[in-house]
């Protein structure tokens, strides 16, 4: 026998939502269960659930869910922070011996990160064409990671600022394809109550590499400095390089690419029919192949350029990663205040601080499912700092270090807005798997765009640690950044209006055609049922 629970419409018409889909049969089997409405877990589930959220659901609906976190979403992390290392690497190397080893006393530090920028931004938007074209990203994401681990390890055998340009230039190249393919596939594998945290976290991995990248350093230079005639700072991008290989190969096993054609080995068929079925119920559209003119129709939407703008604003008036040069500057008489090991340790205390903002604001908004509120509270931190740290470059004497400190860490603290943004994104336009991937890799694009220039007027190197442009231009960007969160969130209501579109139980957009009706959607799993083994509840 099989039971369904409906919600009935405005209209009276049933409603089947994710929440209260439950199908069983006299045979103990079960194939398809969502968690119903009213579920309450057993008391520790209840509790681990206020810490990740796969717990809180039913039995079958966690375990699909620990799948996708333990084969997937974990995987996207380790790639990612190997990723980040390396950038915040650039920074810890400069000043742990390759300033001096290769005499870089000009902006050679800042047009390492311009070159890196420059390739970043040629292979980002042409990287997502690639994915939704048809190329499928269990492909193309690890072979750009191997391309990616060979460039690192090049960079420790040069011997000048050049040949680094041409590496950093490539190294670009090859990481573009890294975050915007995963932000498009975790966005097409969780649902709303699932996706701001598990954004946030794959985002700020990128803090937990900052930190590893600190302690790596200082361990690397106590340990390695010299060991067979080879200077700390060229080991660090040797380790980097070597376990990134491994990494690389996984995933050509680990990535699912999309719930609609994954051919995932940890996925068993019926595991792939739910992964559709889920995305279905919340409304989000699968994958389909980029032809010309649903690129040009993207292209001259507003879709691009509203979510742009508070995505682009948060990012250009970011100053984290001048925060070494500071502490560099802090003389004791004519002594430097921190030591090398120092340097590299002291702002993992702002990563640390950027994980733990993610972590919450990503669990409150993913509990009340709303973004934008908490995109504004985590923002506010950045004005904060920037307006400090202005006030500190104005007049120095009449700010003490403490403040600086605190202004300099206080930043970190608006870690989540990006990521939320992308979540927002994704629901925003979940009637368009292309729309969410180009867009994405469009914004990544006009980032780095920016990051090949900005830093060189705004955050100059022999100008450090007091800039003329700089934290005014944070002030300005983090303004920028509330209206546009104002003018994404009213052309959005505008949009769903205009298109007669509705809201379904997770307060997403669809059309009405794409509300559950009782009668079709028991005739959708009615054809699952022809197509799927009998399985228990153990297999899922």
């Amino acid at each position: 026998m099989t039971a369904f629970s409906c919600n009935e419409d405005s209209t009276g018409i049933g409603v089947l939502g994710t929440n209260d889909l439950v199908e069983t049969n006299s045979s103990e089997k079960i194939r398809y269960t969502f968690t119903p409405k009213g579920y309450k877990p057993t008391k520790g589930y209840r509790i681990l659930s206020y810490i990740w959220d796969a717990f809180g659901k039913a039995p079958e609906e966690r375990q699909f869910v620990t799948r996708l976190d333990f084969f997937m979403f974990i995987y996207s992390i380790i790639s990612y922070i190997i990723k980040i290392i390396d950038q915040s690497n650039i920074s810890n190397a400069f000043v742990s011996g390759m300033q001096t080893d290769l005499k870089l006393y000009g902006q050679q530090r800042n047009l390492f990160t311009t070159f890196f920028n420059m390739g970043y931004l040629a292979g980002s938007l042409p990287g997502q064409i690639i994915i939704t074209s048809g190329v499928r990203p269990s492909y193309y994401i690890p072979t750009c990671e191997l391309l990616w681990a060979t460039f690192v390890m090049c960079i420790a055998a040069c011997n000048s600022a050049t040949p680094i340009y041409g590496l950093r230039f490539l190294e670009g190249l090859a990481e573009s394809a890294i975050f915007p393919s995963f932000n498009l596939i975790i966005g097409s594998w969780y649902t709303p109550s699932e996706l701001g945290k598990r954004m946030c976290l794959f985002e700020m991995s990128a803090q937990a590499a900052s930190m590893f990248s600190g302690y790596i350093q200082a361990g690397v230079y106590g340990s390695m400095n010299g060991r067979y005639g080879i200077a700390g700072w060229r080991w660090l991008f040797i380790i980097d390089g070597i376990i990134s290989f491994p990494v690389a190969i996984a995933g050509f096993f680990q990535v699912p690419d999309f719930p609609n054609n994954t051919r995932a080995w940890y996925l068993k068929q019926h595991h792939r029919d739910y992964a559709v079925q889920r995305m279905e119920m919340v409304g989000r559209k699968p994958m389909k192949r980029l032809t010309v003119k649903a690129f040009c129709k993207i292209f001259t939407s507003w879709r691009p350029y509203l979510f742009l703008w508070p995505y682009n604003m948060i990012y250009f008036g970011s100053y984290t990663s001048y925060f070494n040069l500071w502490l560099q500057s802090l003389k004791n008489g004519t002594a430097r205040r921190y030591s090398i090991a120092q340097l590299n340790i002291i702002p993992t205390g702002g990563n640390a601080i950027g994980l733990v903002m993610a972590y919450l604001v990503a669990s409150l908004s993913d509990f009340t499912r709303i973004r934008w509120p908490w995109m504004v509270f985590a923002a506010t931190f950045s004005l904060v700092g920037s307006i400090i740290l202005q006030i500190w470059n104005q007049y120095p004497n009449k700010v003490n270090d403490q403040v600086v400190m605190f202004a300099q860490l206080i930043a970190f603290a608006s870690s989540p807005h990006q990521p939320l943004c992308i979540a927002w994104m994704a629901e925003s336009f979940q009637d368009s798997a292309t729309t969410r991937g180009l867009v994405l890799g469009f914004g990544n694009t006009i980032n780095y765009a920016m990051s090949a220039w900005m830093p060189l007027v705004l955050f100059p190197t022999p100008e450090a640690p007091h800039y003329k442009y700089g934290y005014k231009a944070a002030i300005g960007f983090c303004a920028g950044d509330y209206l546009g969160i104002a003018a994404f969130w009213w052309v959005v209501r505008w949009d769903r209006k205009r298109n007669d579109m509705v809201l379904n139980e997770y307060g997403l957009a669809v059309e009405r055609d794409d509300l559950y009706e009782e009668g079709r959607e028991i005739q959708n799993l009615e054809m699952i049922k022809k197509s799927v083994p009998e399985v228990t509840a153990a297999e899922l």
